[in-house]
């Protein structure tokens, strides 16, 4: 958990993790059926987030770039499913149901957790650019730990 928690690539990771449990969790709470379609969404999300941790928590130096496209991923994919107005099998849009405010503000802290994450990705790709590996370093180990 430390190679996770010492880095702000790490922790932008943790904290999206953190809000797409919440936002799982109020899904339970609305007690509304779900298209399989959304589901396997939700799913691929999660699939993506732990290659993410694994990635971030080993150093690689892809770990950055793939932040990134995960941040970028999952804040297009809540906007496109809960925020636009149904538009395919993959639509659940809260506008369409009775949704309180914590259900609107667990799809809104997912989308903001995800911009960090992709803000925190590209100073993390930058540092490393700047600072080239140094002996018995593997090229873009520093990044993840950035």
């Amino acid at each position: 958990m430390r190679a996770l928690t010492g880095t702000a690539l790490g922790r932008a990771a943790l904290l999206l993790v953190a809000a797409d449990i919440l936002h799982a969790l109020d899904h339970t709470r609305q007690a509304r059926d779900l298209a399989s379609e959304v589901y396997v969404a939700g799913v691929s999300g999660w699939i993506a987030l732990a290659l993410l941790l694994v990635l971030v928590a080993r150093g690689d130096r892809l770990a950055a770039p793939y932040a990134a496209a995960v941040g970028v991923s999952v804040a297009v994919g809540f906007l496109a499913v809960h925020v636009a107005p149904h538009w395919s099998s993959f639509s659940d849009p809260y506008s369409g149901f009775d949704a309180d405010a914590l259900s609107w503000a667990l799809v809104v802290v997912p989308v903001l957790a995800a911009i960090n994450l992709v803000a925190t990705a590209a100073r993390a790709r930058a540092r490393m650019r700047r600072s080239p590996p140094g002996p018995g370093r593997a090229a873009g180990a520093s990044e993840a730990r950035a």
